[in-house]
Parts: structure tokens; C-alpha cells; sequence
């Protein structure tokens, strides 16, 4: 997996592309950590370029979603059938404090911010 910082609007937002698996997981943990550590309750992780998470990305995803309490949320953008599947499954896609979006484009809108054209 690849992990790249970028910002949507004014949020925090992560890109992963590849795999989230046991040999990945400690990256994407890390640098939620350090997103919770800055006191950014809402970030925004892009998927769309993950083909797969094992049980290790799960954990760590849910960990975080956990560590959140009622104080923000975590937005999933554009993940795959599979990946989708796998996190309903899993009952992320109804928890409370996740929330998913399609598109880039349509998480900017609950940020408040609007792209120049």
C-alpha cells in the first residue's frame, strides 16, 4: 500500500492505493494516530485506489473509528465493489461515526468548501 497526505477542502484526507494488509496496516495506523494526535476528528480516507483490506486494515479502521467516540467522523471515498462489500460486512458502513461518498467531489460538499473552476 501507498499512503499519501492530501487535504479535501480543509480536511485532512489520506490516499491509499494497493493492498491494506498486515505488512501495510502499521502505515495507515500511524498516520491516523497522528490525525487524532492533531485533534482532526473528521478525515477523510480515499479508497479507490485499494484493491483489498485484510483483517489487519479492519482493525486498524475500526480502532480508529472507535478511538473517535461521538467527536467526529471518518469519511471512506470511492471504495470498490469488493472493498464496499467487505466493510458492510464488516458494519462500518452503518456505524455512526463513518460516513462514505462516492466521489471526491461529493465529500467537498459536506466540507463546506467549493472547487474553483
Amino acid at each position: 500500500m501507498e499512503l499519501r497526505d492530501a487535504l479535501l477542502g480543509d480536511v485532512p484526507m489520506l490516499i491509499a492505493t494497493g493492498t491494506i494488509d498486515r505488512s501495510t496496516s502499521g502505515v495507515l495506523e500511524a498516520a491516523l494516530r497522528r490525525r487524532l494526535e492533531a485533534r482532526h476528528n473528521i478525515v477523510f480516507l480515499d479508497l479507490s485506489g485499494v484493491t483489498d483490506v485484510d483483517d489487519a486494515g479492519l482493525k486498524v479502521l475500526r480502532d480508529w473509528v472507535q478511538a473517535l467516540g461521538g467527536r467526529g467522523w471518518l469519511g471512506i471515498i470511492g471504495p470498490s465493489p469488493d472493498v464496499r462489500r467487505l466493510l458492510e460486512a464488516e458494519g462500518f458502513l452503518g456505524h455512526p461515526n463513518v460516513r462514505t461518498f462516492e466521489t471526491r467531489q461529493a465529500a467537498l460538499v459536506v466540507t463546506g468548501e467549493r472547487q474553483s473552476t
